[in-house]
C-alpha cells in the first residue's frame, strides 16, 4: 500500500469560489480501489498554512498532479520543483491534458518522475467526496456543483484537446445516481453543471440524465453539439424527448459555434454543414425561451482573414435575430500542444516552448488570457483585424455573457 498525495493546483490566480476537484476525485476512486491511502490537497481552498502541505508531503510516498496547459501547469511545476528540491526521494507524477499531449517532453523535466496519459477508467467506483470538505466549494449565490457523466468527445476539432483523449466513455447510471445522492445528502444544492463535452450523443441517455435532474429538483446546464439538437428534433418520439429535456430544469445549453465563416469551420473540422445545422439549432431552441443558448466563438485562427472575421460577425448577428436568447463568449485563439491548429500556427512562424519549464513560464506569464490579443504572425493586417473585433464587442454588448 502506498500513501499518495493528490495536489490540485490553482486554475487561475484568484477567484472567490471554486468547482469540485472532479479530476482528483476520479483518480482517488481508482487508487482507493487498488488499496492505497489517498489524500487530496486543493491549492484553491486548502492553502491556509504552507506548513500543512509540507507535513502532507513528508508523510506521503508519492505526489500526483493533474494540469491543463496554462496557469494550472505553471502552479504544478512550481510545486513539483519545490518538492523535488527538498525531498529527493519523493516520486512525482504528472497527468492531465498537458502531460497527455507532450509526455516525452514532460518526462525530460528533472522534477517529474512519471507521466500518466489519457484518462483513468472512472466508471467503476463512486467518487470519494468524503475526501474533501464539500462546503469549501459552495458559492452561496449559486449553490451549484459540477459533474462529469462521460469522458472524451466525438468531435475532432483541430483547435481542441489531443487525439489521446477523444475516446468516448460513459459512466454507468448507478454510479451517477450514487454520486448525486451523496452530494445532495450533504448539501441542498440547487444547480448542476455537466462538464461533459456533450451529454447529447445518445438521446435516451440525455433524457435519463435530465430526469435525474428533475427528480432532485435541480436546475442544470450542459454542453451540446448543434447537430445533436437538430437530430433530436426529428420525429415525433425524439421531439417529445427533446421537449421533456428542455422542461426538466435545463436553463442553458452551451453549443459550440466557434466561427461563422465556412472557410474557418472547415479548417476547424466542425463537421459537415456545421453553419446550416447551427442555424437550424438556433431555430429549434428559439421555441424554448426558458433555455439560454450560449456559444463559444474563437477569433484569430491561423489563416483567418478580415473577410472571415466579417463573415463571423454577420453570422452571429443573424443567429441573434433568429434566437433572442442567444449569447456568446469570445476567445482569441491560443495554440494548445499536440493539436492540428498548433501545427498550422507553426507554419506561420509560431514557436511553442520546448520544455516543461518553458510551458510553465508561459502559463504564469499570460495565464492563457483568451480574450487578449497575442502576437499572431498568421494574421495579416492584425491591427485592422483587432480594431474590427473590438468595435464589434463595444457595439454588441448585449450579446456577451
Amino acid at each position: 500500500m502506498k500513501k499518495i498525495l493528490l495536489i490540485f493546483p490553482k486554475l487561475e490566480q484568484s477567484k472567490p469560489f471554486h468547482h469540485l476537484p472532479i479530476t482528483a476525485l476520479a483518480v482517488s476512486a481508482e487508487l482507493l480501489a487498488q488499496g492505497h491511502e489517498v489524500t487530496i490537497w486543493d491549492d484553491r481552498v486548502d492553502n491556509v498554512k504552507e506548513k500543512s502541505l509540507l507535513y502532507l508531503i513528508e508523510s506521503h510516498n508519492e505526489i500526483m498532479f493533474s494540469a491543463f496547459t496554462g496557469y494550472q501547469l505553471s502552479e504544478a511545476y512550481r510545486f513539483a520543483k519545490m518538492i523535488k528540491e527538498t525531498y529527493l526521494n519523493k516520486k512525482i507524477i504528472l497527468g492531465g491534458p498537458h502531460a497527455t499531449a507532450l509526455p516525452s517532453q514532460t518526462l525530460e523535466s528533472p522534477y517529474i518522475d512519471e507521466v500518466i496519459q489519457g484518462e483513468i477508467d472512472t466508471g467503476k467506483y463512486q467518487l470519494p467526496f468524503w475526501l474533501i470538505d464539500i462546503h469549501k466549494y459552495i458559492n452561496p449565490a449559486t449553490e451549484r456543483f459540477i459533474y462529469v457523466s462521460s469522458y472524451g468527445c466525438v468531435g475532432i476539432c483541430t483547435f481542441c484537446s489531443t487525439k489521446k483523449r477523444r475516446k468516448l466513455k460513459f459512466l454507468p447510471f448507478e454510479r451517477i445516481e450514487k454520486d448525486i445522492d451523496y452530494l445532495m445528502s450533504h448539501y441542498p444544492f440547487k444547480e448542476c453543471i455537466f462538464f461533459d463535452a456533450t451529454i447529447f450523443t445518445k438521446t435516451d441517455r440525455a433524457h435519463r440524465l435530465s430526469m435525474i435532474m428533475r427528480r432532485y429538483n435541480l436546475s442544470w446546464i450542459s454542453d451540446a453539439r448543434a447537430d445533436e439538437i437538430v437530430k433530436m428534433s426529428q420525429g415525433s418520439l425524439n421531439s417529445k424527448i427533446l421537449n421533456d429535456i428542455m422542461h426538466s430544469g435545463l436553463t442553458q445549453l452551451t453549443i459550440g459555434l466557434e466561427s461563422g465563416s465556412e472557410d474557418i469551420v472547415k479548417l476547424m473540422k466542425k463537421g459537415n454543414n456545421h453553419l446550416e445545422k447551427y442555424k437550424q439549432c438556433a431555430e429549434i431552441m428559439a421555441k424554448y425561451p426558458n433555455v439560454k443558448m450560449v456559444s463559444g466563438v474563437i477569433f484569430g485562427c491561423p489563416s483567418e482573414t478580415i473577410e472571415n472575421l466579417l463573415e463571423t460577425i454577420e453570422y452571429i448577428k443573424m443567429i441573434k435575430k433568429i434566437n433572442p436568447n442567444f449569447f456568446i463568449s469570445t476567445t482569441f485563439f491560443r495554440p494548445l500542444p499536440d493539436t492540428l491548429m498548433a501545427d498550422m500556427a507553426k507554419e506561420y512562424g509560431y514557436k511553442e516552448p520546448d520544455s516543461l519549464q518553458g510551458w510553465a513560464e508561459l502559463g504564469q506569464q499570460n495565464h492563457y488570457e483568451y480574450n487578449t490579443f497575442m502576437d499572431a504572425p498568421w494574421i495579416n493586417n492584425i491591427e485592422e483585424y483587432r480594431a474590427i473585433y473590438e468595435q464589434f464587442r463595444r457595439e454588441n454588448k448585449e450579446l456577451f455573457i
